[in-house]
């Protein structure tokens, strides 16, 4: 009986500790989920295929410009249009013009990076496609509010945004085609200004 109770007493004392251990398990799983990094659950450019087609897609067309050392570079034909997929951000020119085209049931942020990851180029603050930022060259962004104020050279904004600036899809003013459709924006890599 002595025995039987001695193990009885230990047998609840491992529980115990059995117990204690989960909860602690339990809270660690609970505040890593709700304090941990976040997740972006967003759909990725890559993962979202559309087609033409004029209902159920929010579809508006800014403009990319490329210089390095003050040439022109063309930006291809057909940039994210592939044989089995048209992606949400492409080019049917080699002008300039970029084709957005976000289904209505799945919006999604399209930024000037995701334009890359589609051309498979690098571009950030410190890198555009081939060249790097150093010591005599700087990546300068500027965004023009329409095409009229780029050739005009009128309007434009400097921008700090570089990979994450947003082709913006809002109609803030109601005219029915987003804010985004017609602007511009110019990506140089240059000297550096003394």
């Amino acid at each position: 009986m002595v025995g039987e109770n001695a193990a009885a007493a230990a047998g609840g004392g491992m529980m115990k500790w059995l117990l204690l251990f989960s909860g602690i398990a339990l809270v660690s799983i609970t505040a890593y989920g709700i304090y941990g990094p976040e997740v972006d659950n967003s759909p990725k450019i890559l993962d979202v295929c559309v087609e033409h087609s004029p209902q159920g897609l929010n579809h508006y067309h800014p403009w990319l410009y490329i210089n390095i050392n003050g040439g022109a570079v063309n930006i291809p034909t057909d940039v994210g249009v592939t044989e089995d997929c048209m992606y949400a951000i492409h080019t049917h020119s080699g002008d300039g013009k970029l084709h957005i085209e976000i289904p209505l049931s799945n919006p999604m942020k399209i930024k000037v990076s995701d334009f890359f990851t589609v051309w498979d180029k690098e571009f950030n603050e410190n890198q555009l496609l081939d060249y790097t930022v150093d010591e005599d060259h700087e990546i300068v962004m500027t965004v023009f509010p329409t095409k009229e104020d780029y050739v005009n050279g009128t309007n434009g904004v400097i921008s700090t945004d570089f990979e994450n600036h947003v082709f913006s899809s809002v109609d803030n003013d109601g005219d029915g085609i987003a804010d985004g459709d017609d602007t511009v924006v110019l990506i140089e890599y240059k000297l550096k200004e003394n």
